[in-house]
């Protein structure tokens, strides 16, 4: 747990960032707006440090931290073993089988995500979200055995 805790979160962590920052790059309306943002809170010369408060204004930059991670998850694919059987597909899967998910392609299903190509921030704007499966965006894996780091 330790080592997981101290090594794989660091690998994601810095793969979630990069992803944030390469898209920002890319959309450079949208890094204006996340600028105009932080600046609004951290004016410059501003040398306080951050409060929880603060973090909890940044609104559009946590809207496109989840876009990212949505588009690309740190943990693409990961496991589950089913608790007990059930039909998938048509198909009867026995109790005890291991089942692959694959969040980057959960995260591109167009039922939940419209054009799930497109860099978009406002899918997580709360008028955008409160009727999206609850699976439908798994970042972090979910369920009982979801990341510890989250």
């Amino acid at each position: 747990e330790v080592d997981t805790f101290m090594f794989e979160g660091h690998d994601t962590t810095t793969a979630g960032i990069s992803w944030v920052l390469f898209l920002l790059a890319l959309h450079p309306d949208v890094q204006e707006r996340v600028y105009e943002e932080i600046e609004s809170i951290f004016p410059t010369g501003d040398n306080r440090p951050a409060t929880m408060q603060d973090l909890n204004e940044l609104k559009l930059l946590e809207r496109c931290i989840k876009e990212a991670l949505r588009l690309y998850p740190s943990v693409s694919f990961f496991g589950r073993t089913l608790s007990e059987d059930i039909q998938l597909g048509g198909y009867h899967v026995p109790n005890q089988t291991i089942v692959g998910i694959h969040a980057y392609h959960v995260h591109r299903d167009e039922r939940y995500y419209p054009e799930p190509e497109k860099f978009d921030p406002d899918r997580f704007l709360p008028e955008n979200t409160e009727n999206r499966h609850p699976y439908a965006y798994i970042p972090f894996t979910a369920g009982p055995r979801n990341c510890i780091g989250q």
